[in-house]
């Protein structure tokens, strides 16, 4: 049986790593100690635990202390968490009246993050992306909805980072923009079988009252679902209103400051 962690190990390593987050150039030893209240050798202890498990790490020439890689990407974890919950409820009203493939997507860096995915009743489904899937930004209807919604320098130095990348989706930073201005023009993204043959979506991004590009919400189903007229008289319109209840709800949020 494994040994379960003392709660004063674990209070003892939250003090640090919060005195580390309120140093974003590093904490000395002595900076640490002061911040803490922690004795020297106490302090040492916690942050050779922690190096351990990459949650900080110590730079060689400045001796400095800084929060590590694993514990930021269990902060992006984390957060595709807390967005997975709160758009739950809107992407199963989205799949029960659609009975189609609902997707959540959220932006990270060059990348499209699948946060969640929900499966309507149709029995032929879309699976293209699942949770934890990563694609280039520009790539899918989600990674379009975001793409378009990301400032151009940002999105077009994105573009050229990824373009190796990019073309195992059948996808080009020149395509990628021409999708850019069809979504400017059309008010939504589509996704025309361009990554898989017989299946296409589409998607709305999900910006807050501030202009916070949060997140991107997109439905897809085969093609024989998907003709122009289902798709603006029954789908946009569906997407569009749940989209904006998102919106209001990450508004809320985001002016309290808890995402």
């Amino acid at each position: 049986m494994n040994a379960i962690m003392p709660v004063g190990s674990i209070a003892r390593a939250q003090r640090v790593l919060s005195a580390l987050s309120e140093a974003p150039l590093g904490a000395s030893l002595t900076e640490i100690m002061a911040r803490t209240g922690f004795t020297k050798t106490t302090t040492h202890r916690v942050l050779a635990s922690l190096q351990e498990v990459h949650y900080a790490f110590q730079d060689p020439d400045s001796r400095k202390y800084h929060l590590g890689s694993a514990l930021a990407r269990l902060a992006r974890t984390a957060n595709r968490s807390d967005l997975a919950a709160l758009a739950r409820r809107s992407m199963r009203r989205l799949a029960e009246v659609s009975e189609d493939t609902i997707f959540l997507s959220a932006p990270e860096g060059a990348a499209s993050i699948c946060v969640c995915r929900e499966l309507g009743a149709f029995p032929i489904r879309t699976l293209t992306i699942d949770a934890g899937d990563r694609v280039p930004l520009g790539v899918g209807a989600t990674g379009q909805a975001l793409y378009a919604s990301t400032p151009e320098a940002r999105r077009r130095a994105a573009a050229r980072a990824n373009e190796r990348w990019m073309s195992d989706f059948n996808m080009s930073p020149e395509l990628a923009e021409q999708c850019c201005a069809d979504f400017q023009t059309r008010g939504y993204a589509l996704n025309p079988s361009l990554v898989i043959p017989g299946m296409s979506a589409i998607a709305l991004p999900i910006v807050t009252r501030a202009g916070r590009l949060v997140a991107a919400m997109g439905i897809g189903a085969i093609n024989d679902r998907m003709s122009a007229a289902r798709i603006e008289e029954e789908l946009v319109p569906l997407l569009r209103e749940e989209v904006g209840v998102l919106a209001e709800k990450f508004s809320i949020l985001e002016r309290e400051e808890l995402i």
